[in-house]
């Protein structure tokens, strides 16, 4: 399996399991000039940003420790960017993540929600 099918398969099992949480998602795969979001989400009242991280395997770390600085100022433009086109500036929000790890047959292995993985 590549790299965009194993993180597609990721995306749709995170979004499946957030919204068994009790998340309710309001877009996937949210693209601007800045770059994208995996997954925009209300939990509770809550804006959720989520990126979605996964491995097929935990031999070189886990998924979520690959998002590096660059990475989270990307994902803070994409998420002001949605939340002007919104009129959302106002409202709470955070950045979490998913951390899927798949076995080498591409089943899912561990899948972990990591609640303000980072701080806007």
């Amino acid at each position: 399996m590549g790299n965009k099918e194993l993180g597609d398969l990721g995306e749709k099992h995170a979004a499946r399991s957030l919204v068994l949480k009790g998340y309710s998602l309001l877009a996937r795969k949210f693209r601007c000039r800045f770059g994208e979001i995996d997954i925009i989400a209300l939990d509770k009242g809550t804006l959720v940003f989520i990126e979605v991280r996964s491995r097929s395997d935990e031999e070189y770390g886990l998924p979520y420790e690959t998002i590096n600085h660059r990475k989270r100022q990307h994902i803070r433009r994409v998420a002001t960017a949605f939340q002007m086109k919104y009129g959302l500036l106002d409202h709470d929000s955070r950045f979490d993540c998913v951390s899927v790890i798949f076995d080498k047959n591409g089943n899912l292995k561990d899948m972990e929600l990591i609640k303000d993985a980072f701080w806007s």
